[in-house]
């Protein structure tokens, strides 16, 4: 089979399309036909050498991989060849054919197209765990999405709207990006660039608000714009962090949290995927539903020609991507 290997993180010369083994499955996994796999930051940090999850090179980046199964394990009883699924994997998505754990493969209902799946994996999930079982959001309540534009905060801001929020800021640090965010559902845009943004950000989100503030950030940035969310949040507010795009992991001043009783929690999904929680194949199907009833989007700006994956990761990298890209393979 073809896939993207990474052989080294030392040049980008030394990443490409080659040939190598079919994956054949343990007792508990699949063997999925992989149709559409989708691009994530993820894959920028793994050619990089970045990502804290990734096995030594030579390996295949790629998280989601959306397709049929092809070969089951001696063990497997979930799903049957032919299924449609949406697997789950540490790497390896960006290939013709992947191994999965069997729990990590959710069913994918015959409405949702292949290229669809692929940009609703990692970047829903996270979304939809970070809002519902991390920050505990409430009907009526003031979301804030810092970091809007890309996969994971695209598909937060759409699911903050779609599962009750009241108001849903989008945070920005390309604040061009800003008519795309108002169009996904948000309600306001938040400029998080300037040098005074601990003021700027407090100042905006007061005037949008009427002075209420936020009552639960998801923080995909880190930095300077973490520091600064926490002066805008509201009393008994939450801070979700999901991850540093900035490049810079901040401290927590705990003196803020005491001043308004502010809970800040993190959240990564490759917990779940380490524990192969069931809550997964639950939230996937919630996450599915929502897309049937027209009530979200998939958010894919690019659909990719398999050869072209590294174009995928350089929109990441120039920061020109609003939502997914996706690999049809």
């Amino acid at each position: 089979m073809r896939a993207v290997v990474i052989q080294d993180h030392e040049s980008r010369d030394h990443v490409g399309i080659v040939e190598v083994d079919d994956p054949a499955p343990s007792d508990n996994e699949i063997i999925v036909d992989v149709k559409a796999s989708g691009i994530n930051f993820t894959d920028l940090l793994s050619l990089e050498g970045k990502y804290q999850n990734n096995p030594p090179p030579p390996f295949t980046p790629g998280k989601d991989a959306a397709g049929t199964v092809a070969r089951l394990g001696s063990s497997v009883t979930s799903h049957a060849v032919g299924d449609r699924v949406i697997a789950h994997v540490n790497h390896g998505a960006m290939a013709e054919k992947v191994s999965c754990h069997e729990a990590l493969a959710c069913t994918l209902p015959d409405k949702v197209g292949f290229d669809d799946a692929a940009a609703m994996g990692l970047a829903y999930l996270t979304g939809y765990f970070a809002l519902t079982v991390r920050g505990m959001l409430q009907q009526g309540e003031v979301v804030l999405v810092n970091g809007a534009s890309g996969g994971v905060g695209l598909a937060t801001v759409r699911l903050a709207k779609s599962l009750g929020a009241k108001t849903v800021l989008g945070g920005l640090t390309t604040p061009e990006k800003g008519d795309a965010i108002i169009a996904a559902g948000a309600d306001g845009i938040i400029d998080l660039t300037g040098d005074e943004l601990k003021d700027s950000l407090r100042t905006q989100v007061g005037s949008i608000t009427d002075g209420h503030g936020v009552d639960l950030a998801v923080d995909l940035v880190g930095g300077k714009v973490f520091d600064a969310t926490l002066r805008a949040i509201a009393n008994e507010g939450r801070v979700v962090v999901t991850g540093f795009t900035s490049g810079s992991i901040p401290s927590v001043r705990t003196n803020y949290l005491l001043l308004k009783n502010i809970s800040v929690v993190g959240m990564t999904f490759a917990a779940y995927m380490r524990t192969r929680s069931p809550e997964i194949a639950r939230v996937q199907a919630a996450i599915y539903d929502l897309l049937l009833d027209g009530k979200i989007d998939p958010n894919i700006m690019e659909r990719l020609p398999f050869e072209r994956f590294m174009d995928g990761i350089k929109l990441l990298e120039d920061r020109k991507i609003v939502g997914k890209s996706v690999l049809l393979i």
